[in-house]
Order: C-alpha cells, then structure tokens, then sequence
C-alpha cells in the first residue's frame, strides 16, 4: 500500500505539474497576444506595412474600429478613411514619433489638399481617439500606430461595422512630419462577421522613392550627359567630318528632349496639382520643358544659313553676327536666340538636377550624390574646354591653309615663272 500511495502521489504531482506549465503557457500567450482572436490584417508587402484591425465596443457601449498599422522602417505613419479612395477629402489619423504622444499626437486631420498647408488638424473637440500611440522599436527597426476610433461621429465619415470600407494609408520617409511619404494608397477592409475577412488593396501602393528616382536618372541622362555632349559637337565642329557634328548634335538633342518629356510627365502625375508651382524646383522643371520645346521646334523649322564669305578669325565671327542682328538677319537672329537658349536651359537644369537631388535625400532617405554629381560636371566641362582650345587651333589654322590657297589662285598666270627668270643670274 505504501508503495502504491508515492506512485499515485507521484502521478498526481506530474499531472498537477503539466497542468501547471500549460496555464502558465496559456497565461504567457495571452499576455504577449498583441491581437484580440477576431482581429484581421491586411498586408502591404510593396509598402512594408501590416494593418490589424476589428471592431470593438468602448465603454460606452458604441461601435469602434480598432486599427494597429505596424511597419517595417521609421518614418510617420498614417491611416484613415475616404469613401472617395483617394486622399483629398479623406479623413486620416497621423502619429509623429518626434512629438510627445498627446491629445493631439496621434491625432484626427482633414485632408484638404496635397500640399502640407491642405493637411489640418481637426479641432479638440474632435481628438476622441481612444488609446491612441506612435512607437517605435529601434532596434527591430519598426513602428507601430494604434488607436480606436468611434464608427460614427458628427461631421466625419462614417464606418460600416458590418460591411467595406475604404481606407487610406501614408508612410513618411522619415519621422519628419510632413515630408513627403514614401509610399501612400488604398485600401478596402470588410469588417462585417466576427472575423473581419479582408479584402484585397483596390490600388497598390505606389513606391514614390523609386518613381522620382526614375524621373531623376532620367533627367540626368538628358541633361548631364546627353545635352552636354549635343552641345559639344557643335561647340567642337571642327574636329568632326561637317555631316557628323550635325547628326550627333540632332540626334542627341532629340533623345534628351523625349526623356526630358517623360521625366516631366511622371513628375505631374504623381505630385497634386496644387504642388505643380509650390516649389523653385517645380516651377524650374516648366521652364526647361518649355524652353526645351522651343529648342526642338527652332531646329526643325531654322532658317536656311545666308550665303556670304566665311569668317577667317573669332572676331570676324562676332562681328558677322552682330551685324546680322542688326540689320534684321533672320538667320543670325535665330543663331543667337538658339545659343542663348540653349546655354541658359543647360545652366538652369544643372542647377534643376542639384535641387532634384537634394529633394531625393530630404524627402526619401536616398544616398547624397552631389559630390559625384559635381566631380562630373566639372570633369566633363574641363574636358570640353580642352577640347574646344584644340578645336580652335585646327580652325585656325585651316582658315590659314584657305586663306592661303586662296590667294596662290588670286595670282596673275605666269606670275611665278617671271619671278623665277628674274632670279636667274645674268648670262655672262
């Protein structure tokens, strides 16, 4: 009997001891759960984003929406609703992790407009998000965005518990409120049923960083590559056979101006219109793009070049085309509005590509090209002006080899002959 009674007690202090484990298990579990067992998510994979959301009662006994938005970088997030799906119109709540978590931070804004001024913190009356935060995990390289918000409240959107609603999202490039996000979009969550299903994002998220890289990469290829050396051919004619100077300049210009074209047109359709003219770099951009359409059209319609003797020195040059102007030359007028137009859009889009630049770090945590940007610049327009003193000595000294020639045909026939006679010695 004894022997029996330690193995029952032993038994019973194994159950007892699994027992145990498992509450305590259980316990843990439901303490680390970030998740209530009915939430659902939605994930933003191009967006790096994850939204947990449910609906929940308060203490009141009104309809919530409960919303975690967690993702994977630091930056500002924010997550609201616009039956519309697009942002003007929408109603957001925006968490800055710079700012002290307060009343207001997490708080409520209307979206007016694109630009920062349309983006307006409600009043306080209407900051009644309940559990609102903005947190960040440094070391796991996260931050997280949680609130609930009241499904129907006087002069906001109203949220169906039981059926889709659209929702927008925004992502900072940095924590820097309002520097412009990083990724933005649309989203439909269904959250009718006790387990909100999820319905797939109606509009993916647009990857802003790599759109105006793109529109970068481009105008740097026009405007730091193949303007320059367009330029450059006609800067350096004389080191070029006479067809191909003109076919590289042409033909250069020609691609420039396409991919200016482009890299214009991706900016206008992935910034609001009401940004179109905010900024010196925006307004920079519609003077090139107009200043490069009259380029192209004034070379495809230039006026055929005047008849005359060709300028042997650089100041023969000048005054020609001086004159030329003068007296209402059409095609020496349109030779020094095409150089002056030319000169002055390369000097403004090299500044353009700087501030562009700039723009891409401020604004998208991209790598700081400037130095190389600049080593280029400068070792490109070095190299041209090597070339040109080169290209000058050649003209030189052809316009020589002309003048010349020149003047051995201007001599009289038989001018040399009697100039040899007379040299001969006397005959004794």
């Amino acid at each position: 009997m004894p022997q029996m009674r330690r193995k029952f007690t032993a038994m019973l202090a194994k159950f007892f001891s699994v027992a145990l484990l498992c509450i305590g298990f259980s316990l843990c579990t439901a303490q680390t759960s970030n998740e209530p067992n009915n939430t659902a998510v939605v994930d933003i994979e191009q967006a790096g984003l994850k939204i947990f959301y449910t609906t929940v009662s308060t203490d009141s006994g009104a309809t919530a929406l409960s919303i975690k938005a967690v993702y994977q970088g630091l930056a500002w997030l924010s997550v609201g609703i616009n039956p519309d799906g697009v942002m003007i119109g929408g109603q957001t709540v925006i968490g800055q992790p710079n700012v002290a978590i307060s009343s207001e931070n997490p708080g409520k804004y209307s979206l007016t407009d694109k630009a920062a001024s349309g983006i307006v913190l409600m009043g306080s009356s209407s900051q009644t998000l309940i559990n609102a935060s903005i947190t960040q995990d440094t070391s796991a390289g996260t931050t997280t965005l949680t609130y609930i918000k009241i499904v129907e409240e006087s002069g906001e959107h109203s949220i169906d518990p039981s059926g889709n609603n659209t929702f927008i999202y925004a992502i900072g490039s940095d924590n820097n409120f309002p520097n412009y996000h990083g990724s933005r979009g649309t989203i439909v969550l269904d959250l009718s049923g006790a387990t909100a299903a999820v319905v797939e994002p109606q509009q993916s998220a647009k990857n802003y960083t790599k759109i105006f890289a793109a529109h970068g990469i481009m105008a740097v290829i026009a405007w730091a590559f193949l303007t320059p050396f367009a330029i450059g051919s006609a800067f350096l004619r004389s080191l070029f056979p006479t067809p191909l100077w003109f076919k590289l300049h042409m033909y250069l210009n020609s691609i420039s101006f396409i991919l200016t074209a482009t890299a214009f047109g991706l900016a206008l359709a992935n910034i609001g219109r009401a940004q179109w003219f905010s900024k010196a770099h925006f307004k920079a951009g519609w003077v090139i793009m107009g200043f490069a359409t009259i380029q192209v059209l004034a070379g495809i319609f230039r006026p055929h070049p005047e008849k005359g003797e060709k300028p042997k020195t650089v100041k023969e040059v000048v005054v020609r085309n001086l004159n030329g102007v003068k007296i209402g030359s059409i095609r020496a007028i349109w030779e020094a509005s095409h150089k002056l137009i030319g000169f002055a859009t390369l000097a403004l889009a090299l500044w353009q590509m700087q501030s562009g630049i700039k723009l891409l770090k401020e604004k998208y945590g991209t790598k700081n090209y400037l130095v190389p940007y600049w080593i280029w610049i400068i070792v490109l327009f070095t190299c041209l002006l090597i070339l040109k003193i080169f290209a000058f000595r050649k003209w030189s000294k052809i316009s020589q080899e002309e003048d010349i020639e020149l003047q051995e045909q201007a001599k009289p026939v038989g001018e040399d002959t009697e100039l040899e006679e007379s040299a001969k010695p006397a005959p004794q």
